[in-house]
């Protein structure tokens, strides 16, 4: 049997809300880096038992013009029955482009993210994948709409394509206390042999958001809770810049996440999780339970 590995994370905002946090930066260079860890445990899975990752992120932006983001993260699933453990290594590089025609109010963002994945699996399906995934999006002037469609296009080993489109819609409410968010994800090109049996597969994310207005370093800033409906497989994260490599279904996810501002360039996230997955070739659904921490930092 085939040892694949799995990741599946959602993270604390979509685009839309991170574009926005750094509009009133004086200085014409700003930077951010942040470190992360991830702990995962699976339920009933025949196969795998548990999950570590770890990664660093790297941004650096100018003025309200563009930027560039690279992120390096290594994987480990654990797996049952003394069978050798899966490693991985991840590298991305992002760039992005702003721009405020005339033709509509608001900021028109070019993003552009390229991933390299190497392994350990010996069958090479999963391993020396590469990612191209363009993405358009809009903020509107108010900052309380926001829109993009994205794609990628997946090269996996073994003669297998995917193709990935992302419609995004993501609106403010309340006085701009509220922020939600609902991305859909469209996978094509699959191959049934590789992709549980699918051609095609439809999923749906929603995110809600919601700020909170306490000074003190105690109470959370933000508060988010993520659902995600329908089936994906092979799909590509924009929002966490992240891949799912592995060639099983996901059947959806529930997240909760909290935000604090530990002080005015220090900020932290926590998320706990859990997706939901089937093994069609062994008939085995499974869970993945997650924890997950980041702590950032601006200058």
């Amino acid at each position: 049997m085939k040892n694949k590995l799995t990741l599946s994370r959602i993270m604390l905002l979509g685009i839309g809300i991170t574009s926005m946090s750094h509009q009133a930066h004086a200085a014409p260079w700003y930077f951010n880096a942040a470190a992360d860890v991830t702990e995962g445990s699976y339920k009933d899975s025949i196969l795998r038992d548990k999950l570590s990752e770890s990664g660093i992120t790297i941004s650096g932006d100018y003025l309200d013009q563009g930027g560039v983001t690279t992120k390096y993260s290594k994987t480990r699933v654990s797996m049952k029955n003394s069978a050798t453990a899966t490693d991985q290594k991840t590298l991305l590089l992002s760039g992005r482009l702003h721009f405020r025609p005339d033709a509509f109010p608001g900021r028109l963002t070019v993003r552009l993210d390229g991933y390299r994945i190497t392994n350990n699996d010996v069958t090479a399906d999963t391993d020396r994948v590469a990612v191209v995934a363009p993405q358009v999006g809009w903020l509107s002037k108010g900052e309380n709409l926001y829109v993009d469609l994205g794609y990628a296009s997946s090269r996996y080993q073994n003669q297998l394509s995917v193709r990935q489109y992302t419609p995004t819609i993501g609106f403010g409410f309340n006085t701009g206390a509220d922020w939600i968010q609902l991305r859909s994800y469209q996978i094509r090109g699959l191959n049934p042999d590789r992709a549980a049996g699918k051609s095609s597969t439809s999923g749906l994310d929603m995110k809600w958001t919601h700020f909170f207005t306490s000074q003190s370093a105690l109470v959370p800033t933000s508060l988010t809770l993520g659902v995600a409906t329908g089936e994906r497989i092979y799909a590509v994260d924009m929002d966490a810049q992240s891949i799912a490599n592995l060639a099983d279904l996901n059947k959806g996810a529930a997240t909760l996440g909290l935000g604090w501002n530990i002080t005015k360039s220090a900020k932290l996230f926590v998320l706990a999780g859990q997706s939901r997955f089937r093994n069609v070739a062994l008939s085995n659904d499974y869970k993945l339970n997650v924890g997950y921490a980041s702590l950032s930092l601006d200058w």
